[in-house]
């Protein structure tokens, strides 16, 4: 039952032929997959600087463009922080999910769970392989498929309510992994059942380019094609430019909410 349910978890994403063989643990494969792109650099990295660009095109040919600037603490992932535009900055250390608006400190009750949602939504799919090993994402299960001719891995992740902000995220995503090299060949969901009504796309990520920061991969241009329920490439897309630096220590200032920040200072 167990085979049959990773078959029919992977037939409702994409067509692919299907690999008999003695399946590895999952977290073997999500540990050579950061391996593979250079991970014991992670601990020069200490803290790191993303500076993105996306540019978007919707099916009818409408474009939009959008910048931001992260910051991630890589010994965890689990300090981060995202400069938007409009003066707006999300933060998070821990489960201490924090916004500000022009440098006014955002009081309303439901701001961490928007703000930490947020930072995971945008952050996740730009850090991978990495972010693989952030609180929250589980690996249920891994399938074999041959993708586009090489045969691979995938790790099905189901991400619960609460991780991402937005509920079309809310689903079983895929993680497609090279079984000669471990690289990540593709990254792709479909909305859930429920709101295929509303939403008629799902998405697949290709890293396409990655810069070299202290002897670690890091991606750098990151590619995202609408997909519809049969798993085929629409015209709508995204690509997300990124030019990562390594920043330096971890600081307090970046990540810790101000109000807590303030507390610890007057003690």
């Amino acid at each position: 039952m167990r085979y049959l349910s990773i078959l029919l978890s992977i037939a409702a994403l994409v067509p692919g032929t299907v690999i008999a063989g003695q399946l590895p643990e999952p977290g073997e494969i999500v540990d050579k997959a950061i391996a593979a792109v250079g991970g014991d650099g992670l601990a020069k990295l200490e803290v790191l600087r993303l500076a993105v660009s996306e540019d978007k095109t919707q099916n009818d040919g409408q474009a939009s463009s959008n910048n931001y600037t992260a910051y991630v603490d890589m010994a965890g992932l689990k300090s981060m922080r995202l400069e938007l535009a409009g003066g707006v900055v999300l933060g998070r250390t821990g489960d201490d999910a924090w916004a500000t608006n022009q440098g006014v400190f955002d009081e309303r009750p439901q701001t961490p769970y928007m703000a930490g949602g947020t930072l995971n939504q945008t952050l996740f799919p730009i850090l991978l392989p990495y972010s693989l090993k952030m609180d929250g994402v589980w690996v249920k299960e891994v399938g074999e498929i041959e993708w586009e001719g090489r045969p691979a891995w995938t790790l099905l992740i189901p991400f619960v309510k609460g991780f991402f902000v937005s509920p079309v995220l809310t689903t079983t995503w895929r993680i497609v992994v090279a079984k000669d090299d471990y690289s990540i060949l593709g990254v792709d969901f479909l909305p859930p059942v429920d709101l295929r009504d509303v939403q008629f796309m799902g998405i697949r990520y290709r890293i396409l380019k990655y810069d070299d920061i202290e002897g670690a991969r890091i991606p750098s241009q990151v590619l995202a094609i609408g997909i519809n329920f049969e798993g085929y490439e629409s015209g709508a897309t995204r690509i997300t430019r990124i030019q990562p630096t390594a920043y330096g220590p971890w600081e307090a200032g970046l990540f810790v909410s101000p109000v807590r920040l303030e507390a610890l200072e007057g003690e």
